[in-house]
């Protein structure tokens, strides 16, 4: 029982890497939108805390099935496999920025724009 408790730890450090990642987007996102706002009317600070809230549960909801399935794993095999898996979907061993200028197109050959 130990090492079971003792290996559900390795996937708190994939836990904590996908919610920046994903904190780390939707900040861009949000800066994005505030930028192409403020060229036309900026919004109230009531309206910019409403899209902040918005964005926020936006990414609650997506993160919450894989960090679900990561918690509920229960074998230390099964959960050696879900970090691995989430850590590839998300490729969370990238950094952000360095994830981001790949998706931009100023990053590695194999980023994509979207």
């Amino acid at each position: 029982q130990f090492v079971g408790w003792r290996e559900s730890l390795s996937a708190i450090p994939t836990i904590n890497r996908l919610q920046e990642r994903a904190d780390f987007y939707r900040q861009e996102e949000l800066k994005k939108c505030t930028r192409k706002l403020a060229q036309n009317d900026a919004l109230s600070d009531s309206e910019m805390e409403a899209v902040e809230r918005l964005s926020r549960g936006i990414v609650n909801k997506l993160l919450h099935g894989p960090m679900s399935h990561l918690r509920k794993t229960e074998s230390v095999e099964g959960k050696q496999a879900a970090v691995k898996e989430l850590n590839s979907m998300f490729r969370l061993e990238e950094s952000a920025a360095d994830n981001g200028r790949a998706r931009n197109g100023r990053g590695a050959a194999n980023g994509r724009r979207r």
